[in-house]
C-alpha cells in the first residue's frame, strides 16, 4: 500500500521540476530579450564601425568633422537618383549617413527621380546621379555622386561671409569674364563664384581700391600703370591691402618698376625647361617640378603645374628688409621654381622662334622662380597675423588661369589656391586637399621621360633579347 504514495512523491517532483525547467526557459527568454533591448539601444546611440580600407574611404576625417562640428546654419543634401541604381551610390550613402550622424544640422533625402519628377524639374535636375546641397538660399550641385565633393560642397554653402575679388581694368588684362578658349578666364571665375566669392572689376585711373576688396588682381596686363594708380595702389597695399599680379613677359613696365620697391623683381628673361617641356611640345611649354609644401597655395597640388612663356621673378631682399610705407619684409616664399637644369633666358628672340639655347653671361642658370610670395608687416610689429598684414603673390605667367590652360595638371587648384589664401579661406584649401587624397593624379609625360620610355621600348629592349638569343646561340652551338 506504500508504493502508490512513492510514486506520488516522485510524480509530484517530476512535474516540479518541469514547471521549474519552464520558469527558466522563460527567464532566460526574458533575460536575453533584455540583453537585446539594451544593446539595441546603445548600439543605436553609439554606433560602431570599423573601416579596413587602407585610405579610409568610408570614415570622416578630422578636417570633415572640423567643417561639420562649425556649421552654424541647417544644410540638405538631396541625392537624385533611380532606384534600381541605388547600390552604385552606395557611397554616396554611407557618407550622408556619417555627416548626418556627426552633425544634427545636416539632413538628406535620397530621391528617386523617376517617382519624384516634379522635385527633379523644381532643382533642374537633367541626370541621374545629380546631388544639390542647399544652406541659406545658396546653392551647389555636383554630378556623379560622388562622396569625395560633399564636404567641400557644404563648406561651400555654409559660409557666412560673401568675399569680393576685385580685377583691375584699363591697361589691356585678360578678359576675366571672356569665354574664348585661348584669351577667355570664365571658367576661372565660375570656379571663385564656386567658391562664394563676389567678382567685380575696378579701375584705379577712376577710383579708389574699394573698402570690401579683400583681394585685388591684375591679370596680364599689358600698358603701364599711370602715376595717379601706382599712388591708389600703394595707399591699398599701406593698409594690409592683398594684390596677386599676374604679369606676362614685357607686360605693364610701370606696375613692374613699382614692385621693385616691395623687392619682386619680375625679370626680363624668360624660363627654359627642356627636361620638363610637355611631350612633342615646344620648349616654352614646361610643367614646374618644384614646388613649397609649406606654403597653402602649392600645399594642395597632387600634381605640377603648366607654365607657358613664363618670365622669372627674382627675390631681391631678405626678411627684415625695409619696404614702402614704413614696412619690412615678414616673410618670403618661392613657391613654383622650375628644375635645377632649366635656365632664365635672355634671348629677345626666344618667344618669337620658340628657340634657345643657354649661353653664358646672357642668361641664369635655374632654378628659376615663377611664383613668388611676400608678406610685409609694420616696423617693429612682426608678430601681427598674417592676414593683417601686407600680401603680394607673383606668378610669371597669366596663361595658368585660361581656359585653355585652366585645366591642364594643376592649373585649376592652383588658381584658387591662391585666391582662397589671400582671402584667408584656408579651409577651402583643406577641403581640396582631402578631395585630392581620395582622386587619382592627372598623367603627364614630360619630353625627358618620353624620350626615356622611347629609349627603353625601342632599344634596350630589343637589345635585351638579341643579347638573350646570341648567348643561348652560342652555348647551344658549343654544348653540342
Amino acid at each position: 500500500m506504500d508504493r502508490p504514495e512513492i510514486g506520488g512523491e516522485r510524480g509530484k517532483v517530476r512535474r516540479f521540476g518541469v514547471w521549474r525547467n519552464y520558469a527558466l526557459l522563460v527567464y532566460t527568454a526574458l533575460a536575453l530579450w533584455t540583453l537585446l533591448v539594451v544593446v539595441n539601444a546603445i548600439v543605436r546611440d553609439h554606433s560602431i564601425r570599423w573601416d579596413l580600407t587602407p585610405e579610409q574611404r568610408f570614415s570622416l576625417s578630422e578636417f570633415d568633422r572640423r567643417v561639420l562640428d562649425s556649421l552654424q546654419h541647417d544644410v540638405k543634401v538631396m541625392a537624385f537618383v533611380r532606384t534600381e541604381d541605388v547600390p552604385a551610390f552606395k557611397e554616396l550613402s554611407n557618407m550622408l549617413f556619417l555627416v548626418a550622424a556627426e552633425s544634427p544640422r545636416v539632413s538628406y533625402q535620397i530621391i528617386d527621380v523617376n517617382k519624384a519628377p516634379g522635385m527633379a524639374a523644381q532643382y533642374g535636375v537633367t541626370s541621374y546621379g545629380l546631388v544639390v546641397v542647399e544652406s541659406q538660399d545658396r546653392r551647389r550641385t555636383f554630378d556623379n555622386a560622388r562622396a569625395n565633393l560633399l564636404i567641400p560642397a557644404i563648406l561651400q554653402v555654409s559660409q557666412v561671409e560673401v568675399k569680393k575679388i576685385y580685377f583691375t581694368v584699363g591697361h589691356g588684362e585678360k578678359d576675366i569674364f571672356g569665354a574664348d578658349r585661348y584669351a577667355g578666364f570664365n571658367r576661372w571665375r565660375d570656379l571663385m563664384t564656386q567658391n562664394n566669392y563676389q567678382i567685380e572689376n575696378v579701375s584705379l585711373f577712376a577710383s579708389d581700391v574699394p573698402e570690401d576688396c579683400a583681394v585685388l588682381v591684375t591679370v596680364g596686363p599689358k600698358r603701364d600703370f599711370l602715376p595717379g594708380e601706382l599712388t591708389t595702389l600703394a595707399s591699398y597695399l599701406n593698409r594690409g591691402g592683398k594684390l596677386i599680379a599676374f604679369i606676362d613677359p614685357f607686360g605693364s613696365p610701370t606696375l613692374v618698376e613699382f614692385l621693385k620697391q616691395y623687392h619682386i623683381d619680375f625679370t626680363e628673361q624668360i624660363v627654359v625647361d627642356p627636361n620638363y617641356r610637355l611631350s612633342a611640345g615646344e620648349i616654352l611649354t614646361m610643367q614646374i617640378p618644384r614646388r613649397a609644401k609649406d606654403n597653402p597655395i602649392t600645399r594642395s597640388l597632387s600634381d605640377p603645374a603648366v607654365f607657358s612663356v613664363a618670365r622669372a621673378i627674382r627675390v631681391t631682399a631678405d626678411p627684415g628688409a625695409k619696404a614702402p610705407g614704413g614696412m619690412v619684409v615678414a616673410y618670403i616664399s618661392r613657391f613654383l621654381e622650375s628644375s635645377g637644369q632649366s635656365w632664365a633666358s635672355g634671348d629677345p628672340k626666344t618667344i618669337e622662334t620658340g628657340l634657345t639655347e643657354y649661353k653664358e653671361g646672357r642668361d641664369s642658370m635655374g632654378p628659376a622662380a615663377v611664383g613668388v610670395e611676400i608678406d610685409y608687416a609694420p616696423e617693429g610689429n612682426l608678430a601681427i597675423p598674417q592676414q593683417k598684414m601686407t600680401r603680394i603673390v607673383g606668378f610669371g605667367s597669366s596663361v595658368i588661369a585660361a581656359n585653355q590652360f585652366v585645366e591642364l595638371g594643376s592649373n585649376e587648384d592652383l588658381a584658387v589656391s591662391v585666391i582662397n589664401e589671400m582671402a584667408g579661406d584656408q579651409m577651402l584649401i583643406a577641403s581640396r586637399e582631402r578631395l585630392r587624397q581620395s582622386s587619382g593624379s592627372a598623367f603627364y609625360i614630360t619630353d625627358q621621360q618620353a624620350r626615356t620610355i622611347l629609349y627603353l621600348g625601342v632599344i634596350a629592349e630589343p637589345a635585351a633579347l638579341f643579347a638573350i638569343g646570341i648567348i643561348v646561340f652560342i652555348r647551344r652551338r658549343f654544348l653540342s
